[in-house]
């Protein structure tokens, strides 16, 4: 997906006004870019052409036409296992790697990884051939006396999906590709986290 671009026309508190071209969705995560920092930041409201972005963090320093990206994803949460045992801030970096990082005033434009990279016991409840849609089950990681399940993305359509290889029962890496599957028109997708 191709990365839109736009500059900053106003700056009230933490709400930023941005002039951009191309096409941006409301609830866009976008990035202001100002003292080599990328300060993140929502799309709540478009018109015309301008874009109202919410900035989650302090916004000293932001100047009319400093550069800004949109990523083109929405903003969102990561989960999976090892969620239940941190704990976060309001962009969900974990506190206490932040704080090793930062020291005791964390710094702006620092975003760390929510999950932590870890090795975690997977049970299969899938099996190859089989078929399934999104939503669905392929398998489970217990926490503590949460069991988180890793599913088939909600964002695949139809009910065409086949499970073409599964992970056997075992201890795996967060980041490990668990699952495939594959459509009828030989699209592939790989699934990890829960």
């Amino acid at each position: 997906m191709k990365t839109e671009t736009g500059y900053v026309t106003g700056v009230n508190g933490n709400l930023i006004k941005v002039e951009f071209d191309g096409s941006v969705r409301k609830n866009e995560v976008g990035y202001i870019l100002v003292d080599d920092k990328r300060l993140k930041g929502e799309v709540i409201r478009i018109n015309n052409g301008e874009v109202s972005m919410q900035i989650y963090e302090m916004t000293n320093g932001i100047k009319v036409g400093d550069p800004v990206e949109f990523t083109g994803e929405l903003m969102s949460v990561d989960l999976g296992p090892g969620l239940l045992t941190q704990v976060y801030d309001g962009l969900q970096n974990p506190l206490p790697a932040l704080a090793d990082q930062c020291g005791f005033f964390l710094d702006r434009g620092v975003y760390l990884d929510a999950i932590p990279d870890r090795d975690w016991d997977f049970t299969p409840v899938a099996q190859i051939g089989d078929k399934v849609q999104a939503g669905d089950t392929v398998g489970t990681v217990p926490e503590g006396l949460f069991t988180h399940h890793i599913m088939v993305p909600f964002t695949l359509k139809g009910n065409d999906w086949t499970v073409k290889s599964i992970k056997e029962a075992g201890s795996y890496n967060v980041h490990s590709t668990i699952c495939v599957i594959e459509n009828s028109k030989g699209d592939c997708v790989r699934q990890s986290r829960s």
